[in-house]
């Protein structure tokens, strides 16, 4: 037993955390630690290429590194929140799902321009629809999950009006990834 929590404590935090928490909460807060560790390791695998590939788009090379790694502590904060039932992991789940979609949509906008951006790598803009299509299709679904009540009430956000909440992390989302494309061209 840790000296941080008493036995009582935890037996609480078993008893009345876990066992209110939904399967799908569970299942977000998962894939997102896994995808935000996923990030951050590949990240660090890949560091020499993001840093040439950063060079190629014309962008600060620690601006680019630093935003990978936001994104990639992002969805493993946002996942180990939710385990517990933090109102903030709520609305950084939210943030991380939204800008996925949105980050996406923009990439389906600009399919085009993708491939002289990348270089060498190069696929039918077709499959290029499909794997962006069903990624917005995902973190789109995700983000209506977040919005659902039995979530909601987990994490205690009943009183957040979640259709502007969603709509206004949309557009924040869709103009932080707009300049960032703008910023490419």
């Amino acid at each position: 037993m840790s000296d941080l929590y008493t036995k009582k404590e935890v037996e609480e935090y078993v008893t009345n955390v876990t066992l209110e928490r939904p399967l799908g909460v569970s299942i977000a807060a998962i894939l997102l630690i896994f995808n935000g560790a996923l990030l951050l390791v590949t990240q660090l695998l890949t560091l020499n290429a993001l840093n040439e590939a950063s060079t190629l788009v014309g962008i600060c090379r620690g601006m680019f590194q630093g935003f990978i790694a936001l994104l990639g502590f992002a969805g493993t904060t946002a996942g180990v929140g939710m385990l517990f039932g933090k109102k903030w992991a709520w609305w950084l789940a939210v943030f991380y799902f939204t800008y996925e979609t949105m980050y996406y949509v923009c990439t389906i906008l600009f399919i085009p321009d993708i491939s002289p951006i990348l270089g060498s790598v190069q696929l039918s803009p077709a499959l290029y629809y499909i794997k962006y299509g069903m990624r917005i299709i995902w973190n789109f679904l995700f983000t209506l999950f977040m919005c659902h009540s039995t979530v909601t009430r987990f994490f205690q956000t009943n009183e957040v009006h979640k259709r502007r909440a969603c709509i206004a992390l949309f557009v924040m989302n869709g103009v932080i990834v707009g300049i960032g494309w703008w910023l490419l061209n």
